[in-house]
């Protein structure tokens, strides 16, 4: 297996090796004999799962998905770093908690802080996959709505099959709760059993 994700001295290695094959085909697309149509790009997909990393605030996986995405567009990864981390700070608000006006408040803002991720990273589906795949992760109804209307609307300009790329976005989330969850641990558990 080419990647190795998951690498500590608990976790089961046919677990372990199980979640690297996950990531290899979550990413990639293939489990290294069989490849199979993506319709989301590795980019798309590296840039979601650092948004997620960011969110669920997992130094591992900040640390491995900042350096896929820096591999990929060759940004700063002060710049890359700063603009995740506004990305999420502006997707923490939960706007089921504000009144109407706030909310369109925050829906304004989104749009123009939108657009000037997408010019950065020439993709203007990128700030709303990232907003659907938080929406996901949290069940939050809004985002959800909010931002698949968005990635919809992108996507099926694009001639992207909709629910095939919805599919793969939902399957970064999958993987990314289960990685930022056995990654956050990994130092705790061996303090606790060093003792």
């Amino acid at each position: 297996m080419s990647v190795k994700v998951f690498q500590d001295k608990i976790f089961p290695r046919h677990v372990s090796d199980l979640m690297n094959l996950m990531h290899m085909v979550v990413f990639t697309g293939t489990d290294g004999e069989e490849s199979w149509d993506t319709y989301l790009n590795i980019k798309q997909k590296e840039y979601v799962a650092l948004g997620l990393a960011q969110y669920y605030q997992c130094e591992h996986c900040i640390s491995h998905h900042l350096a896929a995405v820096h591999r990929a567009e060759k940004i700063d990864k002060k710049a890359l770093s700063k603009n995740i981390i506004a990305i999420v700070l502006f997707l923490r608000i939960d706007t089921r908690s504000v009144g109407p006006s706030e909310r369109e408040q925050w829906i304004e803002a989104w749009q123009r802080f939108s657009v000037k991720i997408s010019l950065e990273s020439h993709d203007q589906a990128l700030p709303y996959l990232i907003g659907l795949a938080i929406g996901i992760a949290r069940d939050d109804e809004f985002l959800i709505e909010f931002c698949g209307e968005k990635v919809k609307s992108i996507l099926s300009s694009q001639g992207i099959d909709v629910r095939a790329a919805i599919g793969e976005l939902e399957s970064v989330v999958i993987f990314m709760k289960a990685a930022a969850s056995k990654n956050r641990v990994v130092d705790k558990l061996e303090k606790m059993l060093a003792d």
